[in-house]
């Protein structure tokens, strides 16, 4: 497997993170709690954070940008998965979208994410690059503890109030 496959998926987990962020950003917007707005913007500078480290070792390729991966991710790697929205009808993210559907539609980008992060770190594509696979692994437990905070922003603002 060569560097410009590498790049190239690095360029897709990227971009990825670019409408991760744009999306947080937006449903800040939305959002009517002060607490809440606070957990976008968190959100929001997590995904800033990911593309950052994805683009220097993309530009880099350098070992020094690989040890940052150890930075990333739970420190036990246990992170529960409340699976709050897994079963949940999709969501169409309109201009004129709710805080909830925001939620929803946030909850399984960010579900997805983290799989599509953990078939790079274990697929075919980690033989070639175990660095990158240890990377996308950590990847995807920070997109699953991202997946948790927003079900349970969900079950506080919108469950309990049901």
């Amino acid at each position: 497997m060569s560097e410009a496959l590498l790049k190239k998926i690095l360029g897709g987990a990227i971009k990825i993170e670019e409408e991760s962020y744009a999306l947080y950003v937006k449903a800040q917007g939305v959002a009517k709690l002060p607490s809440s707005k606070a957990l976008l913007s968190e959100l929001a500078e997590a995904e800033l954070a990911h593309k950052e480290k994805l683009l220097a070792i993309m530009e880099k390729s350098a070992s020094i940008y690989w040890a940052s991966v150890s930075e990333l991710g739970s420190e036990t790697g246990e992170i529960e998965d409340l699976k709050i929205v897994d079963y949940m009808q999709d969501a169409t993210l309109s201009e004129d979208a709710d805080y909830p559907t925001m939620l929803i539609y946030a909850g399984k980008r960010e579900k997805m994410t983290c799989e599509h992060y953990r078939s790079l770190a274990e697929g075919p594509f980690a033989r070639y690059f175990p660095q990158a696979s240890e990377l996308f692994s950590k990847l995807a437990e920070e997109e699953l503890i991202h997946k948790n905070r927003i079900e349970r922003e969900y079950a506080e603002r919108v469950l309990k109030k049901s």
